[in-house]
């Protein structure tokens, strides 16, 4: 209606660039992703506990051998994303997790608990998802890429901040059983049917990356004249953000490796929190006195806060990092994830306490998809699903055992207590290793395309 209003007027309707709209499906297929696995399943770890009569940490080894199968996974899922396109493999990853959610509904035992978990939620949820939207995000956009990742990753805070706390209180009343039905059918009518308006490029549309009209530069490289820093038009200038390097010579550099390193340290940590959140803030709460029932309560209003701070957080994380470097940006947030954790330390089970915690933890939740933002100004657009299909590997081998040592303390001393202290080590870590981080050197055959763009663009002016 107000575009023929405004037609009949005579004034031009604003048309929102495709690629907007790709960000707005990768946030919602995410906010499903994160609502009901990455931040939703630690509610059903408990529960699971008393039914099958086992601990903590043999539940987390369905996670870490997901993780190990993701990894292994993850050069294969890269390649065909890059060769099929994100569509085909996002259709495929909500079938498989929506799929595997239901089948979790009918297992009776630790056995095909663990068929389930790993044979299809784990292959589904890392196989899709992110992996398929964040691989079209690097096509469509160049100049905003970090802003874009980081809208989409508000899908992140809005699962954890609706629908995870939601998922908290479907397991209290209804039981975890049904909770998983509920999950795997929304998942089936939902993701499959969003990833049919998925594009692989702009170019497939006639578009350009970012919206920008088709009367700028091409230079060899494969991109724009455009500067990743949102000063389009600087013909010639150099910028890792739009060159094309293949998946061997970026695998050549060293700062492929450092960025491999530095998330993967990031990732141990987020592995074991994201899927043991709710029973450490349970332990946490518990030092006052509290009982589980009561302390689950809580747990669940501070892992939808975690999402609402996620929310936040992610959008200008993002905005600043399309003008700052996204590397001292991340290290930032690191820090700010070691303090997150130290506020544990003391159990003294304050519920106020959790506020500073959870805010604090979700600033240093915001820099994994300037990660990907990272991944694609350094080496471009052709390759970046292969890419991060063998980031994907290290990373899973680096994360996967978190939330097994965890559970195993636990388990052992009835306190996450020693838990958390190697857990900011790692947060330290990965603060150097993201401030330190250079920007990969130019292989010769790209050196020698970037020598010819000045020629090019002299005859074409």
């Amino acid at each position: 209606m107000a575009r023929s209003i405004l037609g009949m007027v005579g004034i031009k309707p604003p048309k929102i660039f495709y690629g907007w709209w790709i960000v707005v499906i990768s946030a919602l297929d995410d906010a499903l992703k994160h609502g009901t696995f990455n931040r939703g399943f630690t509610f059903f770890v408990l529960p699971i506990r008393t039914e099958l009569g086992i601990g903590v940490a043999v539940i987390s080894l369905a996670d870490m051998l997901g993780r190990l199968e993701g990894g292994l996974l993850g050069p294969v899922m890269g390649f065909f994303t890059d060769r099929l396109g994100p569509r085909v493999m996002l259709a495929f990853g909500g079938i498989m997790s929506g799929g595997g959610f239901i089948l979790l509904y009918f297992t009776n035992s630790y056995w095909s608990f663990m068929l389930v978990f790993i044979g299809f939620l784990s292959v589904g949820f890392r196989s899709g998802y992110n992996n398929a939207t964040v691989a079209a995000l690097n096509n469509w956009f160049r100049r905003r890429r970090g802003l874009a990742m980081s809208f989409a990753s508000v899908g992140n805070g809005i699962g954890g901040a609706v629908l995870a706390p939601v998922m908290g209180l479907l397991v209290f009343s209804i039981g975890w059983r049904n909770s998983a039905l509920v999950a795997g059918i929304l998942i089936l009518v939902v993701v499959v049917p969003l990833s049919l308006f998925v594009r692989r490029s702009p170019e497939s549309m006639g578009l350009r990356p970012d919206g920008d009209p088709p009367d700028e530069l091409d230079v060899p490289g494969g991109g724009t004249g455009s500067h990743p820093g949102g000063h389009a038009g600087r013909r010639g200038a150099r910028s890792f953000g739009e060159v094309d390097f293949t998946a061997r010579e970026a695998a050549r550099t060293s700062s492929f490796w450092w960025l491999v390193v530095s998330v993967g340290l990031r990732n141990t940590v987020h592995s074991g929190l994201s899927f043991l959140l709710a029973p450490v803030m349970v332990w946490f709460l518990q030092g006052s006195g509290r009982g589980q029932a009561e302390s689950l309560g809580i747990a669940a209003v501070f892992v939808g806060l975690l999402g609402v701070s996620a929310v936040v957080f992610n959008p200008v994380v993002g905005w600043l990092s399309d003008k700052w470097p996204k590397q001292k940006i991340s290290a930032v947030c690191m820090v700010s994830g070691a303090l997150a954790l130290a506020l544990l330390l003391n159990r003294s089970g304050y519920w106020w306490q959790l506020i500073p915690f959870v805010v604090l933890l979700a600033l240093s939740e915001s820099a994994n998809p300037l990660a990907w933002a990272i991944l694609g100004d350094f080496f471009g657009r052709k390759s970046f699903a292969t890419l991060r299909g063998w980031q994907h590997l290290p990373d899973q081998l680096m994360s996967m055992s978190t939330p097994v040592w965890m559970g195993l303390i636990f388990d052992r001393t009835g306190s996450f207590f020693l838990a958390l202290l190697p857990l900011m080590g790692f947060y330290a870590l990965a603060t150097i290793g993201y401030w330190t981080m250079p920007r990969p050197k130019l292989p010769a055959r790209l050196q020698a395309l970037e020598e010819a763009a000045p020629a090019v663009a002299g005859a074409s002016e």
